[in-house]
């Protein structure tokens, strides 16, 4: 297989970067996106490898991406890789706060005329992203990541968490097989994972609680009104942060409280 173009885009433009990833397939172009990532993956190792093996990396500009430090991370891994990028800008904002780093770089106007410039971004990929026959689109593989906040004193709850993610379409993101760092303000990387994220997973125990950061994850996914489910996966000591806010018990009966889970997401129609 030859190579691909990467599609990187903020959640609330996914309805044109889906439009836009089924125009370049059936021009017969190999069409990576973020919800290309196989259910049970991990989000941030398969999203870096992807963007690293990409021949292009084609960056959806708009009001959105504006102040995402995630996007921008992301951005300059394709350019340290000295991959080519095409910025693609879609409104006003995304052209007035175009990352620096893509300044000097020809971009395509998707402001007007759509179809004229579609036809400059096809003639800009290259020509070992394109396949003699026009490929399946593969951007539905997965419902997306869901964020999990936990403490790894709970780890062997959490892999079984994420064996009922992978079943139900889900890739997830935690602190463990995911890159975290809290220093040089790379906790703003955290902040967009959650406002991307599907849900937040806060898995509840003593630990979780005493934790220094899990419980600010928990309020600061309140706060950008990303769905949180909170599980309780050992006995804990009441706290007020979670007083009075429904969780799925797992203490009693793991098998109910899985069964409760999946209904629960059924209901905010996350499945």
């Amino acid at each position: 297989m030859g190579g691909y173009v990467f599609i990187r885009y903020m959640k609330q433009d996914k309805n044109f970067a889906d439009q836009l990833a089924a125009d370049l397939q059936a021009a017969g172009v190999e069409v990576w996106g973020v919800q290309s990532i196989e259910a049970g993956q991990d989000w941030g190792k398969a999203l870096k490898k992807a963007i690293a093996d990409a021949d292009v990396f084609i960056f959806v500009s708009s009001r959105y991406a504006a102040d995402s430090k995630l996007i921008g991370e992301d951005l300059r891994l394709a350019l340290d890789n000295n991959i080519p990028v095409i910025p693609v800008v879609l409104d006003f904002p995304g052209f007035r706060h175009m990352p620096r780093p893509l300044y000097g770089i020809d971009w395509v106007d998707f402001r007007k005329d759509r179809e004229k410039a579609f036809r400059l971004l096809l003639e800009r990929v290259p020509s070992t992203s394109r396949q003699t026959q026009p490929i399946v689109a593969q951007l539905a593989q997965s419902r997306g990541y869901v964020f999990i906040s936990y403490a790894e004193e709970d780890t062997t709850f959490v892999l079984q968490l994420r064996q009922f993610l992978r079943e139900r379409g889900y890739s997830y993101w935690d602190y463990q097989e995911s890159n975290r760092d809290y220093h040089n303000q790379l906790f703003l990387e955290l902040e967009d994972v959650i406002r991307e994220a599907a849900a937040t997973l806060s898995v509840l125990s003593p630990d979780w609680r005493a934790s220094v950061w899990a419980p600010k994850e928990y309020m600061f996914s309140q706060q950008v009104e990303t769905p949180v489910f909170l599980l309780q996966a050992r006995e804990m000591e009441p706290t007020l942060l979670t007083m009075g806010v429904p969780y799925i018990d797992f203490v009693q009966d793991v098998a109910k409280g899985f069964e409760r889970l999946e209904a629960e997401l059924k209901r905010k129609g996350l499945l």
